[in-house]
């Protein structure tokens, strides 16, 4: 055997080496990086993966919907239940993120990361120096830009809520305005922002120019947080934000002006199907498009605590006339969703899954999309 075997190795070095020859690569060229477009194509959005496994490696990836391959495009860090904001007319892309000196233990650190949209490259920080930004699962409305992109707000928690400001321009930290016993940030008026309270009601805040609080508005409660309260995720059609409770109720609030002015609440749901308890469920549970129209994840036979286990359709409203235009049966129960504003607009869905599943705004299902392994894409942007 041994005989035979040293007779047939030497054939095969022969025979093999040409083939090796033929087969080498070119070395390739370093550094090699590629750049995305300085402005992305409305089928792109930005998809917030918390990474509930391991939350310091958190990220925000950037994927092409209309793509049929390659449609993931670059990713930047997102550590530690960040917030996530992309400047539209800023070239910048906005994490407020922290960092511990022993990674998940030590010394915290709070930032404001910024990132060049073209190349993903970090460009610069800014140093929360109260190390108190909110660590909370993310919200959009954790992070938002006022003032046509002059100042970004960010949404403090010790557990003290407050509103850092941070000049865009200059990237310095301006001031911060003390919002006890309400959270989250919706932009109100040119320069300023309302925020949902414990109690049921609203607070709003105007700012002047140099980003100082000058003027405060209180709401009185207009909601019962104990019988329907209302999802903190709301979605602006023109300068109204729709804001969902959880028994399918629509509370409509102009922001136009600095004082929010409430205006009359309207239902999801007909008598029948509120006797079905259709409800909204799901973490980002409203979109909405160009066209004034809302949609919205719905679950049937909702329950008192059903608000965050998503849901089987997504429904779509006219804003204006109150009206469902269309109900969407999904493939895969529904977690979060996001429409691009594109001419012909997509629909994003992370599933329970926590794979994103595309639609057209029709309900046709057109392909499966994986974010990563292990990803948790559960905040979705358009790139828009």
């Amino acid at each position: 055997m041994r005989t035979k075997l040293l007779t047939v190795l030497p054939l095969l070095t022969l025979s093999l080496a040409p083939l090796v020859s033929q087969a080498e690569l070119k070395p390739e060229p370093i550094p090699n990086i590629a750049t995305l477009p300085a402005t992305y194509p409305d089928s792109w959005i930005f998809a917030h993966d918390v990474n509930f496994n391991a939350m310091i490696a958190g990220k925000i990836a950037i994927i092409d919907l209309a793509a049929t391959s390659q449609e993931y495009k670059g990713a930047i860090d997102a550590s530690q239940m960040a917030a996530f904001l992309a400047g539209k007319s800023l070239p910048t892309l906005y994490v407020a993120e922290s960092f511990y000196s022993r990674g998940t233990k030590g010394e915290r650190t709070d930032v404001i990361s910024m990132y060049n949209k073209s190349s993903l490259a970090k460009t610069g920080e800014v140093i929360l120096p109260k190390k108190n930004r909110a660590q909370i699962v993310t919200n959009k409305f954790m992070l938002q830009l006022v003032n046509d992109e002059k100042y970004l707000l960010i949404y403090a928690f010790t557990p003290a809520s407050s509103v850092i400001v941070m000049d865009t321009q200059t990237n310095k930290l301006v001031s911060e305005i003390n919002i006890a016993g309400c959270s989250m940030i919706y932009p109100t008026g040119k320069i300023g922002f309302s925020s949902l309270c414990g109690d049921g009601s609203m607070k709003a805040v105007k700012m002047d120019v140099q980003g100082q609080e000058s003027e405060r508005f209180d709401l009185a409660p207009f909601f019962n947080i104990d019988d329907d309260p209302l999802f903190d995720k709301p979605v602006y059609v023109g300068d109204t934000a729709l804001f969902f409770s959880y028994k399918g109720k629509v509370q409509p609030i102009d922001l136009a002006s600095a004082k929010p002015k409430l205006q009359a609440r309207w239902s999801l749901v007909s008598k029948e199907e509120e006797i079905q308890n259709w409800r909204p469920g799901g973490w980002q549970i409203a979109t909405a498009d160009n066209r004034k129209f809302f949609y919205i994840i719905m679950h049937k036979d909702g329950y008192n605590g059903s608000h965050k286990f998503g849901g089987e359709e997504v429904w779509v409203f006219d804003a204006i006339t109150q009206q469902r235009v269309k109900r969407i049966a999904l493939k895969n129960n529904a977690f979060s969703i996001e429409v691009t504003q594109s001419e012909q607009p997509f629909l994003a869905v992370t599933n329970t899954d926590m794979g994103l599943d595309i639609y057209t705004t029709d309900g046709e299902f057109i392909r499966y999309v994986n974010v990563g392994d292990g990803a948790m894409p559960i905040v979705l942007h358009s790139g828009r």
